[in-house]
């Protein structure tokens, strides 16, 4: 029998009531240590045959408990700032962050309740930790995915979403002085402390064996977008070793597929880019450093005519001769970087006109031209409140 079959029997012995203690006999009878990869294809096995992610959640840190010493863990040595040691000094510096000032503060409050306001300041600086965990989600699930890993990440998230709601019970709960406060955050601390074992002894190992060098870079170039926690006072793991490890690896577009349009955020076939294009909610016109008309979109009610012979066209004679000195004016700033954008608006009847010009630059700043975006908007303006449904 596989090992991952084996593994998923005796998993299936603790859904099945069986204590730690009861299986770990089995476990050691079987198995000196199992690989990450090994773990996943054990879950990926109980799912597909009818195990709910929620229930395989219920029971990760009972599973963690199984594994804790067993797992491989891959030989790495990364250079300072890299993604990874990033991410594994988060998880010290979160630690860190709870038994150094969290945990205080609420031993203070547990003995004196006057210390309420500290206690509620760690909490809220605790829930930065989101930050954490939307990279893991957004930036390294995808390269477990594609290696069909996904019953790990889909555990995983769904447990990080269990300590978001508890950090904000636990705010909340101190701050109602509600008598439930202290069991809440003891209950939550466990949980972040659990996670971080799961992460260090469990997905670094899978991410080291699916994700290259090439993959790195793109996480270290994404990774500002949603930020860092906790790694400020960290060697080799503040952002600025995280930005200065990014700028001396130079990330090139990834080529995912076949598909004739490969892009650093994705791919497309020509037929999917154009349609995309057309169905924009704005009208959109590129007039390129040339100042020649390279592209504009085509949908089915623009709110402006356009032909296609204005392709390669000079953008100063697509405009009448009174607006000429105008549109010059704010080419000539976008140019020189005085101005990045610039919006224009139009009432025409029962009609609200809104027409929006924005510099397009590179990564370095370069000019490459200017983006028209003209949209007509009298429906959006008058929207108010919410809604969050879909229409019938």
């Amino acid at each position: 029998m596989e090992r991952a079959e084996v593994l998923k029997g005796i998993i299936e012995k603790l859904h099945s009531g069986s204590t730690v203690e009861e299986v770990k006999e089995e476990f050691k009878k079987h198995f000196e240590n199992v690989s990450s990869e090994e773990i996943a294809d054990a879950e990926r096995l109980l799912m597909s045959q009818g195990t709910s992610v929620e229930e395989i959640q219920s029971l990760c840190d009972v599973h963690a408990t199984l594994f804790e010493g067993s797992v491989i863990q891959p030989e790495s040595e990364y250079k300072l700032g890299h993604p990874l040691e990033v991410f594994k000094a988060e998880n010290e510096g979160i630690k860190n962050f709870i038994e150094s000032k969290l945990l205080v503060s609420l031993s203070a409050f547990r003995s004196d309740n006057s210390n309420k306001a500290s206690l509620l300041a760690d909490l809220k600086s605790l829930s930065k930790i989101d930050k954490h965990y939307s990279r893991k989600e957004n930036l390294l699930f995808p390269y477990l995915e594609r290696a069909h890993i996904s019953a790990p990440p889909k555990v995983m998230w769904g447990v990080d979403d269990e300590i978001r709601e508890l950090i904000k019970k636990s705010i909340s709960s101190v701050e109602n002085d509600n008598s439930d406060a202290i069991n809440l955050i003891e209950e939550t601390l466990e949980q972040v402390f659990s996670m971080i074992k799961k992460e260090n002894e469990i997905l670094s190992p899978m991410l080291i064996e699916v994700m290259n060098e090439e993959d790195w870079k793109v996480v270290a170039s994404e990774s500002p977008q949603i930020g860092y926690v906790f790694t400020g006072g960290i060697e080799g793991a503040s952002p600025s070793d995280a930005h200065a490890w990014s700028e001396d690896e130079d990330a090139k577009v990834e080529s995912r597929n076949d598909d004739p349009i490969q892009l650093p955020s994705g791919f497309f076939k020509n037929n999917e880019l154009t349609a995309l294009l057309n169905t924009l909610p704005c009208d959109v016109t590129f007039v390129g450093a040339d100042d020649k008309v390279h592209f504009f979109s085509e949908q089915e009610n623009r709110v402006f005519p356009r032909t296609r012979t204005i392709i390669g066209r000079d953008v100063a004679n697509c405009h009448p001769p009174k607006s000429l000195e105008a549109v010059e004016k704010l080419v000539e700033a976008f140019k020189d970087g005085s101005k990045d954008s610039e919006s224009y608006w139009i009432s025409k009847g029962d009609l609200f006109i809104l027409i929006r010009y924005f510099a397009v630059r590179d990564v370095d700043g370069t000019y490459l031209g200017v983006l028209e975006c003209t949209e007509e908007i009298s429906e959006l303006r008058s929207l108010e409140g919410n809604k969050t449904l879909m229409s019938e």
